[in-house]
C-alpha cells in the first residue's frame, strides 16, 4: 500500500507554485524584463539626479504644505545650494529647478499632479537624498538618475518614498536616449554645446547651454569658473567639455 507523506507533498507543491510564479514574472513585467536583458547589461552613465515631491493641486493648504517644505529644503542646503536653475541634466552644482509653475501646472509631463524639483548633481545624492527621505513629511517623492533614456529614468531607473503616483511615461520612449533638450545626437538645431572647449553649468558666462555628457562631450572635467574668469563673483563649480 502507497502512504503519501503529506508534509512532503505540500512542500513541493509550494516550490513548484514558487518555480512557476519566479519563471511567469517577467510575462507580467515585459519591459522590466527586455530592460534587464539588453540594457542593463551595459547601462549608460548616471549624469546626474533629480528629486521631485509629488501633491494635489485642489486644496490650497496642500499647495501651501508643499511649499513649504520646499523653503525648508532650500533653509537646510542654503550653504550648498547655487542659484534656481532651469538646467536638467548636468548644470553644474545643486540647485533648485524653477522652470515651470510648479503651484498649479500639469503641462509638459510626465507627471500628473502639481510637483516641484531639485537638481542634484552626483557628488551630492548622499548628503540630499536621506535628508528628503525622513523629512518629505506627507508627501511622495520620487528619485531618478538623469543618463538620457527618460522613460527608463522614470521607471525601472526611479526610487520612490511613500506612495508612488502614476506618471505620464507616453511622452518618453522605450531605449531611445535623448539630450535634455528632448533631442538626439545629430539632430539639427540640437542646442547643446557639441565643440571641445565649450563650457556649460553656470549663466554667469557664456555659453549658457548645458552639455550632456554622454550625448555631447563624452568627457568633461570639473573646476571652478574663477579660474577661468578670474573676476566672476560666482563660485560654483562648472564642466568643460574635452
Amino acid at each position: 500500500m502507497f502512504v503519501v507523506n503529506m508534509p512532503r507533498v505540500l512542500l513541493f507543491v509550494l516550490f513548484a507554485a514558487f518555480v512557476v510564479s519566479v519563471g511567469a514574472h517577467s510575462t507580467l513585467y515585459p519591459h522590466v524584463a527586455k530592460n534587464q536583458q539588453v540594457d542593463l547589461e551595459n547601462p549608460p552613465a548616471i549624469l546626474s539626479f533629480h528629486i521631485h515631491i509629488t501633491y494635489t493641486v485642489f486644496h490650497q493648504s496642500v499647495i501651501d504644505e508643499a511649499m513649504a517644505l520646499r523653503e525648508k529644503t532650500r533653509e537646510a542646503f542654503k550653504t550648498y545650494l547655487g542659484p534656481d536653475c532651469d538646467g536638467r541634466y548636468d548644470y553644474g552644482y545643486l540647485c533648485m529647478i524653477a522652470d515651470h509653475d510648479f503651484n498649479t501646472t500639469l503641462e509638459g509631463g510626465p507627471f500628473v499632479s502639481g510637483e516641484w524639483s531639485m537638481f542634484v548633481p552626483v557628488p551630492y545624492y548622499q548628503l540630499v537624498v536621506p535628508w528628503m527621505f525622513q523629512h518629505r513629511g506627507n508627501f511622495s517623492l520620487i528619485v531618478h538618475p538623469n543618463t538620457g533614456y527618460e522613460y527608463e529614468d522614470h521607471t525601472i531607473w526611479a526610487m520612490w518614498a511613500g506612495e508612488p503616483w502614476p506618471l505620464d511615461l507616453t511622452i518618453f520612449s522605450q531605449g531611445e536616449q535623448t539630450n535634455e533638450f528632448g533631442q538626439t545626437r545629430g539632430d539639427s538645431g540640437n542646442p547643446v554645446c557639441l565643440t571641445e572647449g565649450a563650457v556649460c553649468g553656470d549663466t554667469t558666462f557664456g555659453p549658457s547651454t548645458l552639455c550632456c555628457f554622454d550625448l555631447a562631450c563624452r568627457k568633461a572635467e570639473s573646476f571652478p569658473n574663477f579660474s577661468l574668469h578670474p573676476f566672476s563673483l560666482s563660485e560654483y563649480s562648472v564642466y568643460r567639455c574635452i
